[in-house]
This record gives structure tokens, C-alpha cells and sequence, in this order.
């Protein structure tokens, strides 16, 4: 992640209210500033599931997410309607579960290079 200057880092103004520079102010869907704030950073890996039986894709998927720690978030997305004929961004979904698992390994298969993967 690029560093900006100090001067473009976050100021106070005389009401000690902290001013951010446009470049992290989003607007909300009801039309609110919201700066984006850094809680922490790392790695990430998406896997989705296979039915054993079948071999067919079932349609929900997980996302682990390592902080500078390595503590991990696994975050559980399923779709909440039919598969959508424009690809899966058109597709509604919803996370249904958000654990934090500390420092918990979860091996995930990679059927490219069949192995099993840690992450």
C-alpha cells in the first residue's frame, strides 16, 4: 500500500475533529460522508465447495481473512436467490456467518495443481 506525505495524512482542525483527505471520503447510500479507516491488512483466500457425491459446485462459498497478526476471519457467503444468468456479480448473496478463528489452519484443496493447501 502506497504511503501518502504527512501533509495529505489525517489533520485536526480547531474543533478536534479529524479532517480526511477526499481520497478516503465515501458517500453512503442515505447520502453521509464516511471516511474509509484502516483497521488492519493482510491476506485473503476464497474457496467454494464441492459436492462429494456429485463433483458439482454448491453454491456458497467462504472467504478467510489473515490480519498482519495472522489472526484469521472466516466470513460464510451464501446467495439468497436463483443463479443469475449475467455471472455472479449479479447475484445477491449474504454473509450468514462471520467467526473470528485466532490463528486456526484450514486446508483448502487446489484442484490445479492437486494439492492441499494451508492457509
Amino acid at each position: 500500500m502506497k504511503e501518502k506525505s504527512k501533509e495529505s495524512q489525517l489533520k485536526k482542525d480547531s474543533n478536534d475533529a479529524v479532517e480526511y483527505p477526499d481520497s478516503t471520503v465515501a458517500v453512503s447510500s442515505s447520502g453521509k460522508k464516511e471516511a474509509r479507516v484502516l483497521e488492519s491488512m493482510g491476506s485473503f483466500v476464497r474457496y467454494g465447495y464441492v459436492d462429494i457425491l456429485s463433483g458439482k459446485k454448491v453454491r456458497k462459498y467462504s472467504i478467510l481473512l489473515k490480519d498482519e497478526k495472522g489472526n484469521v476471519d472466516h466470513l460464510f457467503v451464501v446467495p439468497t436467490g436463483p443463479p443469475s444468468t449475467s455471472g455472479p456479480s449479479g447475484q445477491k448473496e449474504i454473509v450468514v456467518k462471520h467467526v473470528s478463528e485466532g490463528k486456526k489452519k484450514r486446508a483448502i484443496y487446489d484442484p490445479k495443481s492437486k494439492k492441499t493447501l494451508e492457509f
